[in-house]
């Protein structure tokens, strides 16, 4: 912006606009007073002020009409519309509408929970809300509170623990564990504990050691099932398990993503409690709406699609 540009910007404010753009409509003096609920001195004294900011009359008077001048006719389409704008993105404050809106949100989860969580989430939003930005993001559990108070998280997924606040939560599905091998593997004939555990097992975990969350379900019945193997995602752990004769243990969500025509998913044959993932979100930010929208749709969809094998 030049420098004439931007000491002419300096002078302008929003009710210099409003009076213009009732002028462009009513071309009437007396009419845009009343429209604006002022006095038509004080039409005259904005409209002044216009011309000596853009040097040009705007407006010129015939018979009892105000017709618009060349160039006003040049900005007037370029004012109505930013002032259009301002009235959608103020009435957008309180109200969401998920078919137009462009709203960015940042959603934390550890990689292992992605395929249980996106696809069903993001082909609901392609239809309901298409324009909305989703960002999925590892979650760092020792910064969640702050992330979530800042606003770089908007929701937290995680399987259930103790929370205090401001975070609020609510269970968003129950899901029950289940078993995927490849359809070659000698045990698709059938799997039993003693077979299970006899087995060769990889499992999926973003740390580096330590015992994974179904095989510390394992351990509070009393059942030791070691891995051979760790990778930090479910997808090659599936392609692993298609080639070779390691089992997965995995939620039954996940097993239905990477299903493919070389594995089959068998029953786990201890009778592990199912695993329970809950949504997270800071109770301060409870009143937006397009967070509420958001959190309660996935509620919704996840309740609905809860695994129970």
């Amino acid at each position: 912006m030049g420098m004439l540009e931007h000491r002419q910007f300096e002078k302008l404010d929003l009710n210099l606009l409003k009076v213009f753009e009732a002028l462009w409509l009513h071309r009437n003096m007396t009419r845009v007073a009343e429209s604006l609920n002022i006095t038509p001195s004080a039409v005259s004294h904005a409209m002044r002020r216009f011309r000596d900011v853009l040097n040009d009359p705007l407006f010129v008077k015939e018979k009892q009409a105000m017709l618009p001048t060349a160039a006003c006719e040049r900005l007037a389409p370029s004012i109505l519309q930013a002032l259009a704008d301002i009235r959608k993105a103020l009435g957008a404050f309180n109200e969401f509408n998920p078919l137009y809106s462009h709203q960015r949100f940042v959603i934390a989860m550890q990689e292992s929970l992605e395929l249980g969580v996106l696809p069903t989430l993001l082909s609901t939003l392609q239809n309901k809300a298409p324009n909305v930005e989703i960002v999925s993001t590892r979650l760092h559990r020792d910064t969640m509170l702050a992330d979530l108070s800042s606003r770089n998280l908007h929701l937290v997924i995680d399987i259930g623990r103790a929370v205090a606040a401001p975070i609020a939560h609510s269970l968003l599905r129950r899901d029950n564990y289940c078993v995927l091998m490849s359809k070659h593997n000698p045990l698709a004939q059938g799997l039993d504990k003693k077979k299970y555990l006899a087995a060769k097992h990889i499992t999926v975990s973003n740390r580096v050691k330590g015992a994974s969350v179904e095989e510390i379900a394992l351990q509070q019945l009393g059942v030791s099932r070691p891995s051979q193997w760790r990778c930090q995602n479910y997808r090659a752990a599936a392609d692993v398990v298609a080639c070779s004769n390691a089992l997965l243990t995995l939620p039954g969500s996940v097993a239905d993503a990477v299903a493919d025509s070389n594995l089959i998913s068998a029953k786990l044959p201890y009778g592990l409690p199912a695993l329970e993932t809950h949504l997270y979100w800071h109770s301060q930010h409870e009143g937006e709406p397009g967070l509420i929208w958001l959190r309660d749709l996935m509620l919704h969809l996840f309740a609905e699609s809860g695994h129970t094998r």
